[in-house]
Parts: C-alpha cells; structure tokens; sequence
C-alpha cells in the first residue's frame, strides 16, 4: 500500500522521536526520522518531503529556527510543531511563522492525525492553486499571442491602404476596439475562475469555523460556574498549561477573535464576487472618513509597524460625512495602504496619512503619501486595470487598485495618483460630501 505521504519527523528524546516515528508510520505515511536539527536539514537538502514535525526545545537548534531554515530549503514544506511545555506564546509564535498547528506532548494519535490530514490537504490545495494559477498564465499568453497575430494582419492591411488615408485610420481603430475587447474578454474569464476558486476553497471551511466557534463559546460558558467553583474551593489549576485565573479572561477575546477574522473572511469573498457584478445595495450610509481610516489602522497595525517607523496620521477636523457603504469605503483605504506601506524598501521610509476636505468641490478625501518606489509612466495609465501587477512574483493578483476604483465609482467618488519613480507616490481617494438629510 502506497504512503499518504512523506514526514520528516524531529526530535532530540530518543523514545519520543520513536513513538512519533511509530504513530506517523501507523497513520499510513512514510516517517523519517532525525534527533537534530542539522540531521534534518541535511535530509531535506537531499530529498522533499509534504510535511515537517518538530520538536520546539532542543539542543543545537530549536524547533522554530528549524522550520525558518527548512522553509527556506523547500519553500512548500509545511509544518507541525510539537512541545512537552504548554506555551501559548510559543503556540502563537510558531503559527505566525506559518506551522498549521500547535501540538502538546503526550501527543495523541487522534490529534496527530487531524493534523497530518490538514497539512496534506492544505499541500493539495496550494498546488491545486499554482496549478490554475499556471493555466491562467497560459491562457492569458495565448490571447496576447492572439492579439499579436490580427495586429500584425492589420498592420499588413494598413500597408496596402496607404493611398486611402481614411479608410486606414477606420482599420486601426476597428482594431483597436478589437482587441481591448479580447482583453476584457480574457480579464472577465480570468475572474470567473478566480472567484469561483476562492468561493469554494474558502467559504466551505469558513463558514465550519462561524458554525462551530459559537457552540465552543457556549460550552465555555458552561463550564465556567464549574471551574470557578473549584477555583475558589482548591485555588488556581492550569488549564492547557495556563493558570484558569488567566485562562478565563482571555478565552471570551479568543472567540471574538476567530468569529472577528472569520467574518472579514466572508466579507472579503462577498466583496471580490461584487467586481463581477453591477449595483451594490447598503449605499445610503453617512460615512465619517476619520472613523473608516481608525478603524483601518487597527486592522494593519502589525504590518504597518513592519514596514515603518515614521508613521504619520493626521485627522482632519469637523469633516462633513460622505454617503455610500463603510465597509467598502474601508477596503478602499486598505488597498490603498497596503500598496503604500509595499512600497517601501526599508522602515526609515516615511509613510503619511491624512483626511481633510476641499470646500470649493464640495468633497472629502483621504491622501496616502509614501517614500516607496513610485510608479513609471509606462505602468500609470494601466494600474488601475484589473490582473495588472507589479508584484505578481510576490503574490499580487492586480485585483486591489481596479476593485477600488469601482467602489469609487459607486460613490460618485474617484482615484488620482501623483508619483515620481524612486521618490514615493500621493493616492488619493476623493469622495462628494453627503447632501443634508430631510428632517
């Protein structure tokens, strides 16, 4: 019977590196097995394998540094840490660092296969992905080929035309509309399989996660006159390694967390479904630009604090409100400072934000201005296109600035950009101020 699977597993106890060994191979797939940290990257360096499991303390080299450099030896290794020390800063740490999950010793056998079957199916998915990524390339390179073709014909006929001005120029421009029409053609294709893909691959898992989180909140609940019972009567007692006095205020922010990101998730796929159609409903909200541009910050704080120290935020005061959606108008400002902070090459760039208002046009706006690398005239009239990217190579879908620009339009509203190759770019996102409401 073939393997599911082939698992590098790590571990610097003799017995458990084979007990693991044991349950992995019982499980069904081929398990190697390494005592440190430098055995397995030599493995790795000699053959690829789906999944890595790892102990975090040990000597020579720990279980987080490992995955950083064996991530680096095979870019689609995923991994599974595992610890006889309940840690929840070791748990978030290692899962910022991309490990699917977080594992106590002793380790059970079911939960130990959960979490190979999650790391396998996640190693389909991400392959499944590139796959249609590489198909889409394909099929895009083919229209373009397409386009070259009946441009190169036409400019055939033009020759042959030269004595019939007129007619000439009518020729170019038919062509013209031709082929924006193939591009458009091939941008809407290439959307369709797109959404199809992330409403799939994402809502099914998502909406298991909104359906479940509640139920576990309950039980929590349930639970707590219990434990608090027994707290008061034998004192504090660990729960999943921490103390319950400081267990049970964080538990309520860890479900409001997952419900929280879980919600941004469907919204994000409700939002990418809404390019492929027209109209929007929930347009009639007053929206402070002040408040939608706090609320972003929350959201991007962490990688705003990577990408810079000069930070600069500035509210502009007694704003009149704009009519339109929040959260849309949200998304605009997130896409709009995710390409800002990008652009950045190191953190002593600055980054400056503002809201202010323009009496005169009777608008509001909030201004983006960054030190990053500026746009070349060659790329500006095009970037608003959608599937047009920079940062293709990065994982940039070219999806953001063209969503944008729509959402804008569905506001009345607009997008300018000024920018200067090497020296940084303004972005602007300028919205008509509401018309006072009937009493």
């Amino acid at each position: 019977m073939a393997s599911k699977g082939k698992i590098l597993v790590v571990d610097d106890e003799p017995m458990v590196l084979k007990l693991l060994t044991m349950q992995v191979e019982r499980l069904g797939y081929a398990a190697i097995p390494a005592a440190r940290g430098p055995e397995a990257l030599a493995l790795l360096k000699k053959s690829p394998f789906h999944l890595l499991i790892t102990d975090i303390m040990m000597p020579d080299m720990d279980g987080l540094a490992l995955m950083q450099q064996a991530v680096a030896i095979q870019s689609d290794l995923e991994c599974i840490v595992v610890s006889g020390q309940a840690d929840l800063a070791i748990a978030v740490e290692a899962m910022k660092m991309g490990a699917i999950n977080y594992i106590q010793k002793p380790i059970s056998l079911m939960e130990l296969e959960v979490s190979l079957t999650k790391g396998m199916e996640r190693l389909f998915l991400l392959k499944t992905l590139k796959k249609s990524q590489q198909e889409l390339s394909q099929h895009r390179d083919h229209l373009e080929q397409l386009v070259a073709k009946r441009t190169a014909e036409l400019a055939r006929i033009n020759k042959q035309l030269q004595a019939d001005i007129k007619a000439r120029k009518k020729a170019e421009k038919e062509a013209e509309q031709r082929r924006q029409q193939l591009i458009e053609a091939d941008k809407m294709v290439s959307l369709g399989i797109l959404v199809a893909g992330v409403a799939h691959e994402i809502n099914n898992p998502n909406n298991f996660i909104t359906m479940n989180a509640p139920i576990l909140h309950r039980a929590w609940e349930d639970f707590l006159p219990i434990l608090e019972a027994h707290y008061q009567e034998h004192g504090d007692f660990p729960v999943a390694g921490i103390p319950f006095s400081e267990m049970r205020e964080h538990i309520p922010e860890l479900f409001s967390g997952i419900l929280d990101g879980s919600e941004r998730i469907r919204k994000i796929v409700f939002n990418l479904r809404d390019y492929a159609r027209q109209g929007i409903s929930d347009m009639d909200q007053e929206i402070d630009l002040n408040t939608a541009l706090r609320a972003v910050l929350v959201l991007l704080a962490s990688p705003l604090k990577k990408a810079t120290d000069h930070l600069t935020v500035v509210y502009g005061e007694g704003l009149p409100t704009a009519l339109g959606n929040f959260q849309r108008t949200e998304q605009v400002i997130i896409n709009l400072l995710q390409n800002a902070y990008q652009s950045l090459a190191s953190p002593d760039k600055h980054l400056t934000v503002s809201t202010g208002q323009d009496t005169k046009n009777g608008t509001v706006f909030i201004e983006i201005t960054d030190q990053g690398c500026g746009i070349s005239p060659k790329n500006r009239k095009r970037i608003l296109d959608p599937f047009f990217t920079t940062k293709r190579d990065g994982g940039g879908s070219g999806l953001g600035l063209s969503i944008s620009a729509g959402i804008m339009e569905e506001h009345g509203g607009r997008l300018e950009f000024h920018s200067q190759p090497g020296k940084g770019t303004i972005a602007r996102a300028v919205f008509p101020v509401a018309a006072p409401r009937k009493k």
